[in-house]
């Protein structure tokens, strides 16, 4: 149960992964407030800046008199590609700079939204669980700046009273997504379904984002609970559906319910699946990506990153979270699509745009009155 007491901050409490926590802990009851960049939120009250900036931050704590704070704050990895530095920047320095404001305010409780990518390295992995190292060579600038977050909010426990958990979603989707679901959406808007990367053979977590919010509100209550605290703190855990898909399986069918939403789209021709091995994709990718560095050029939309994601298995347990958390996956994957087809594609469209934020508001305000957000 949440301790009643509790006073929530989200740190990026008004997008994606943030946004679904900050309605879970609304439909619970909870006191909770919203800090971020950016302001989106009709109900709750919301404080703009900017986490590298502890003035912020510990202004925010002492107005609030927050006593948890829920940090799910983190640049787009693909959208980003052309300004690595922002990794750095708001994962690493950010997260170092809500840690010591953290410690210094007296927060109690400090939860980090990480990513399952902080031990991926460009290998399958099958059914991968806690035991797993941080790679010595990291794929990308945005993993390895999440491993390093990561690092430091583990090391931070047990200082200064701070108690602190890392939860990594694998696969993460869902309503306001801009990355799984805008992706596939560029892609079928292009009309480049027919093209394939690699056998479709590699299986990937696909794991609903309210599922994700879910294990956080877990992990916060936990290491409120004396019987379990102990054991939960200091701990990272990896969050799935256990439900992994063939990569191309779970873009085909958001692809289908594209179909379904724009009906009276002009369709391109149906092409013949064009299958490209792994090996030569990632050969294209790298005398793209080279081209690309010749003109001064943001990444193209293949490069050896999206390829390997694209072609290899990654999938985790979450069986630690089971037995030290009591998780489990409270939406389907299917069912998790149809939440996503139902009001993605609004803020696919236009992100900024007031005539398309309204039904978003509506879709969230229709699931708590539904009780989905229980």
């Amino acid at each position: 149960m949440a301790d009643s007491k509790e006073v929530y901050l989200v740190l990026g409490g008004d997008v994606f992964v943030g946004r679904h926590v900050v309605e879970q802990l609304k439909a619970r009851g909870d006191t909770v407030f919203v800090f971020g960049p950016t302001q989106k939120h009709s109900d709750v009250e919301c404080y703009s800046g900017d986490i590298c900036v502890s003035d912020q931050i510990s202004k925010v704590i002492q107005e609030t008199g927050a006593t948890c704070i829920i940090h799910t704050i983190s640049p787009l990895s693909i959208k980003n590609s052309d300004n690595l530095s922002i990794f750095h920047r708001v994962n690493v320095e950010g997260t170092k700079c809500v840690i010591t404001v953290a410690k210094a305010a007296g927060i109690r409780k400090l939860i980090y939204h990480g990513s399952s990518g902080t031990v991926f390295e460009g290998r399958d992995i099958v059914n991968g669980d806690e035991s797993l190292p941080y790679p010595k060579k990291p794929l990308h600038p945005y993993t390895a700046s999440r491993a390093l977050a990561e690092q430091l909010v583990i090391a931070a426990n047990d200082v200064n009273g701070l108690r602190t958990v890392c939860i990594r979603p694998s696969g993460i989707f869902g309503p306001l997504d801009e990355e799984t679901i805008v992706g596939a959406y560029d892609g079928w808007k292009r009309g480049s379904t027919h093209i394939q990367l690699g056998d479709n053979k590699n299986l990937s977590d696909k794991t609903y984002v309210g599922n994700v919010a879910h294990a956080i509100l877990l992990a916060s209550d936990k290491l409120s609970d004396p019987a379990v605290s102990d054991q939960v703190a200091g701990q990272a855990f990896f969050i799935t559906n256990n439900d992994p898909w063939p990569f191309w399986d779970f873009m085909r069918r958001l692809w289908v319910g594209f179909d379904a939403m724009f009906p009276d789209r002009p369709k391109p021709t149906p092409k013949k699946l064009m299958v490209i091995p792994r090996t030569l994709a990632m050969l294209m990718a790298y005398v793209f990506k080279f081209l690309a560095w010749l003109r001064g050029a943001k990444d193209p939309l293949l490069t050896p990153y999206t390829v390997t994601f694209a072609t290899t298995s990654m999938y985790f347990s979450s069986a630690k979270a089971r037995r030290l958390l009591g998780y489990e996956p409270q939406v389907s994957v299917e069912e998790g699509i149809e939440r996503t087809l139902t009001v993605g594609l609004f803020f696919v469209l236009d992100v900024e745009c007031v005539a398309y934020r309204e039904p978003i508001f509506q879709w969230f305000k229709a699931e708590h009155d539904a009780g989905n957000f229980k």
